[in-house]
């Protein structure tokens, strides 16, 4: 659907180093927006955090520190989560539900 053309490599690793200038650079659409609460996700700190404990949650080994950390934040958080799912546009409730499904 989308198609970014990078020169090089290098260009890519460096590109992929830059997720919100990528975005910003190509059009190319906010990882989560199908969770966005009025349509468009705020492409904040509060969308990076997300997307690093749903990175943490997904390529870490079950059991370690760092996994642990994220399911607590993504199931268990009573307020980081929903916060954070506030400043940046995403309905925390779908997001939520949807993570469930693949716990």
């Amino acid at each position: 659907m989308y198609r970014v053309r990078l020169d090089t490599v290098e260009d890519l690793l460096r590109q992929s180093l830059k997720p919100r200038a990528l975005r910003q650079e190509y059009g190319l659409p906010h990882p989560l927006h199908r969770f966005a609460a009025s349509g468009r996700v705020k492409d904040n700190i509060h969308a990076d955090v997300i997307l690093a404990f749903l990175r943490d949650w997904t390529f870490e080994e079950p059991g370690t520190e760092i996994y642990k950390t994220a399911e607590w934040f993504l199931f268990d958080s009573e307020q980081g989560f929903f916060l954070c799912c506030s400043e940046c546009g995403i309905d925390a409730e779908k997001l939520r539900s949807h993570l469930r499904q693949f716990r």
